[in-house]
C-alpha cells in the first residue's frame, strides 16, 4: 500500500502534536472555505503561531537536485500576508527526522544540499515549537 502525500503529511502533523506539551494548545485547522490559511496554530504563555506542513517520504540523492516546496499561490500570500503582520508562521518542509523551517515563502524550491544543511532534526524543531510558545524557564 502506497500512502499519499496528504496522508503522510497528516501523520508527520499527528507527530509533532503527540511531542507537544499540553501547555501549548494545538489546533490542526481545517478550512474549507478560506484558501491558503496554514495546517495548524500553535499558542502558549509567550507566543502563537502558524505552519504550513509539507512532508517528502523520499528525497532526491544528488546535492544540486532541487526538491519543490509546493506551496499554493493562496499559501504564499496568506502566509506572506501574516509575516508582513508580524504574526509568527512558517513552511515546515519535512522528510523522514529532517526539518526545514522557513519564512521564505516565495521560494519555489531548495536544493537537496541546502536542505541538509538547514534542516534541523525532528527533536530540535519541537523544541524550537517549545520555545516560541512558551516561556523557557531554568527553575
Amino acid at each position: 500500500m502506497r500512502y499519499t502525500s496528504y496522508v503522510r503529511e497528516k501523520e508527520f502533523i499527528n507527530k509533532v502534536h503527540k511531542h507537544l506539551p499540553t501547555a501549548i494548545y494545538r489546533w490542526k485547522i481545517n478550512d474549507a472555505y478560506h484558501g491558503g490559511v496554514p495546517d495548524a496554530f500553535y499558542a502558549g504563555k509567550k507566543n502563537h503561531c502558524f505552519i504550513e506542513y509539507k512532508y517528502q517520504d523520499t528525497l532526491p540523492k544528488k546535492s544540486t537536485s532541487q526538491i519543490k516546496i509546493n506551496l499554493t499561490s493562496q499559501q504564499r500570500l496568506w502566509l506572506n500576508n501574516a509575516k508582513e503582520n508580524n504574526i509568527i508562521c512558517y513552511a515546515v518542509l519535512a522528510s523522514g527526522d529532517a526539518v526545514l523551517m522557513s519564512n521564505k515563502f516565495d521560494q519555489i524550491s531548495i536544493s537537496k544540499e541546502d536542505f541538509d544543511n538547514e534542516s534541523i532534526t525532528f527533536k530540535k524543531y519541537i523544541d524550537r515549537l517549545i520555545n516560541i510558545c512558551l516561556e523557557v524557564t531554568n527553575d
